[in-house]
C-alpha cells in the first residue's frame, strides 16, 4: 500500500534515510509518480511492483520474489475498511477486506521473516489500529482484521527477541 496515505509517507521517510525501495500497490501510475519523485529527491533506487494484494494469485508471485531477496525492512501497510452493519454488507467485499488486511499481511511477513532471522537483521512494521482493541459497530470486519494485525505483530515482536530482527506495531493507543 505504498501509493498513498501512510504507505507513501513511510516510503518518503525511508528514502530520505537513503534506503532503496520496492514499492507495491495496485495502481502503476501512482507508483511511477512516487518512484520518480523519491529517486529524484533522494537519489535512491526505487523499484515498483503492481500487485492487488487482495488477489491470492497475484500475491503469490510477490511473496515468492520477496522470499528470494535480502529484504531488510517490510512495511506491511495495505488495507481498507468497509462501513455498515455486517449483515447488510456485500459478503464478497468483506471477504476481500479479510484477504487484504489479514491474509496478505500474514503471507508477506512470513515471506521475509526466515531470511531476516537467518541473516540476523531486519525490521517489519505492521500498520494496526486502535480499532483492533475495541469492537466498532458498523466496522466489525475492519475491527476484527486490525485485532489480528495488532496481536500478530505483538506476538512476533516477542518471538524475535534476540534474533536481530524486530516487528513493530504502528498504532495510536490513547493514553500512551
Amino acid at each position: 500500500g505504498a501509493s498513498s496515505g501512510i504507505g507513501a509517507e513511510l516510503a518518503d521517510l525511508l528514502a530520505a534515510r537513503g534506503h532503496s525501495l520496492l514499492l507495491v500497490a495496485r495502481r502503476q501510475d501512482r507508483l511511477d509518480e512516487l518512484a520518480t519523485r523519491l529517486a529524484a529527491t533522494y537519489g535512491v533506487t526505487v523499484e515498483t511492483r503492481t500487485c492487488d494484494l487482495a488477489d491470492r494469485a497475484a500475491r503469490r508471485e510477490l511473496t515468492a520474489e520477496l522470499s528470494s531477496r535480502d529484504v531488510t525492512a517490510l512495511c506491511n501497510n495495505a488495507g481498507f475498511t468497509t462501513v455498515g452493519e455486517a449483515h447488510e454488507l456485500d459478503p464478497a467485499r468483506e471477504h476481500e477486506e479479510v484477504e487484504l488486511n489479514v491474509v496478505a499481511l500474514h503471507e508477506l511477513a512470513l515471506a521475509v521473516l526466515p531470511g531476516m532471522v537467518r541473516r540476523r537483521v531486519g525490521s517489519i512494521l505492521i500498520t494496526g489500529s486502535t480499532a483492533g482493541i475495541q469492537p466498532i459497530p458498523g466496522q466489525a470486519t475492519y475491527s476484527a482484521t486490525k485485532a489480528f494485525a495488532n496481536t500478530f505483530s505483538e506476538a512476533v515482536h516477542t518471538e524475535l527477541r534476540g534474533t536481530g530482527v524486530s516487528c513493530t506495531l504502528l498504532a495510536h493507543r490513547p493514553g500512551r
